[in-house]
């Protein structure tokens, strides 16, 4: 541990943002203790490149992938499963303001993004929200990720896509649904074309359920000239 970490440790504590328990020391702020690591539902083994979840079966897709349409992006990682413990950890971050739970996810992240696929992008952009949900929440919770994920990465998060139109919320929608909810509603600015063109893209989220947000922001990074897509997200519903 390094000096400035011992120094801190004596003057705050820092709990663990699930449980709250007191860490008895730390290699980095905020991160989830080892028990309830343990009770999350991290995903392991071979992933699906269309959602990064777990392969169920000998296809390079798993059951539910194969039943959508060809991805945009060539590989995906997800964390962890939808469920239980995990339901926590994102609803916490994105609507109880528990900003914490980002760099617990980022400290168990970082490992599965030393995939050659994950760790050669040039840039990290979070998925946006459109200005008025962002102003009501007063933050992204993608955006916070991807920028503690860039620090640990050595990567640059760059904000180049933007949410043009508000849109009904997708939880309440089937996928056809959430595809037409989404049609135009993502732009890169045109004074952030350069930054998108010839560039690797890691796209962040918070939950992948259909894929459909993810599916706009990539075909639309796609669509000014970036090299390739990759994606990230905290769960898989």
């Amino acid at each position: 541990m390094k000096f400035r970490d011992k120094l801190i440790n004596m003057i705050w504590e820092f709990p663990c943002p699930l449980c709250d328990c007191d860490q008895p020391q730390i290699h980095d702020y905020n991160t989830f203790c080892a028990e309830c690591v343990k009770k999350l539902p991290l995903c392991h083994g071979k992933r699906c490149p269309g959602c990064g979840g777990e392969l169920d079966g000998a296809f390079e897709l798993c059951s539910s992938c194969l039943k959508m349409p060809p991805r945009p992006w060539h590989n995906a990682m997800t964390l962890m499963k939808m469920t239980g413990l995990a339901e926590n950890v994102v609803y916490g971050l994105k609507f109880f303001r528990i900003l914490a739970m980002s760099r617990g996810i980022a400290e168990l992240a970082v490992p599965l993004l030393s995939h050659p696929d994950f760790a050669n992008v040039d840039m990290l952009v979070p998925v946006p929200l459109h200005w008025q949900r962002e102003w009501q929440r007063s933050y992204n919770q993608a955006e916070v990720l991807a920028r503690i994920l860039g620090k640990k990465l050595n990567k640059p998060c760059k904000k180049v896509l933007k949410r043009i139109r508000p849109t009904t919320r997708q939880a309440t929608l089937n996928r056809e649904e959430r595809l037409k909810n989404l049609k135009n509603a993502f732009a890169v600015p045109e004074t952030k074309v350069q930054l998108v063109a010839g560039k690797q893209i890691l796209l962040i989220d918070d939950v992948l359920t259909t894929g459909a947000t993810l599916h706009a922001c990539a075909e639309e990074l796609l669509k000014n000239g970036a090299a390739g897509v990759v994606v990230f997200t905290i769960a898989r519903r």
